[in-house]
């Protein structure tokens, strides 16, 4: 996880939540996840039935989000356009009459595509749709009358000792894998 870190300027890249019926429930879960981590503590939330600063709650870190828009598009840009380059010269490397033609241009269009593919894949992790997808059920049911517990765990071991506190208090898990 440490390695993947460099790319994103957030703490935590995942969530993990849980809906309950009502506000002791939720208070008690979140009481006792806290009490249960050891070491660095993962931010843990209750969320209330329309509660007014859901986004905030859901994104604690909105520095960390701006940090990691910036630092993973453009050090993937660079890793694409690096790859592009490697193909373009494999390509003309490699006798093709298409690139032997124009080797110039061959190695430019392999570099642009490496770009573009390298600002998807960034654009694709800072859209995180491990995260939308817990957003989501969070925001259906607390419009529904539901409370919830989100922890903003920061390790994969953090999220499943999440998952499993928040399961013994009797929570519905919603997780962003799975």
């Amino acid at each position: 996880m440490r390695a993947a870190m460099h790319l994103f300027g957030e703490r935590s890249l995942t969530l993990v939540a849980a809906l309950f019926d009502n506000g002791t429930a939720a208070a008690r879960a979140a009481g006792s996840l806290q009490r249960q981590q050891r070491g660095e503590r993962c931010p843990v939330l209750v969320v209330e039935p329309n509660d007014p600063r859901l986004g905030r709650k859901m994104t604690p870190e909105p520095t960390g989000l701006w940090h990691t828009l910036l630092r993973s598009h453009a050090r993937l840009a660079v890793m694409g356009v690096a790859a592009g380059a490697l193909i373009g010269a494999v390509l003309v490397a490699g006798d093709w009459d298409v690139a032997n033609a124009a080797p110039g241009l061959t190695i430019v269009t392999a570099m642009a595509y490496g770009l573009l593919v390298g600002l998807l894949l960034a654009g694709l992790r800072a859209w995180g749709p491990d995260r939308g997808r817990v957003i989501h059920c969070v925001r259906d049911a607390t419009a529904r009358g539901r409370w919830a517990v989100v922890a903003h765990p920061r390790s994969a071991e953090e999220a499943e000792s999440a998952r499993q506190a928040l399961a013994r208090e009797g929570g519905d898990i919603v997780s962003g894998d799975g």
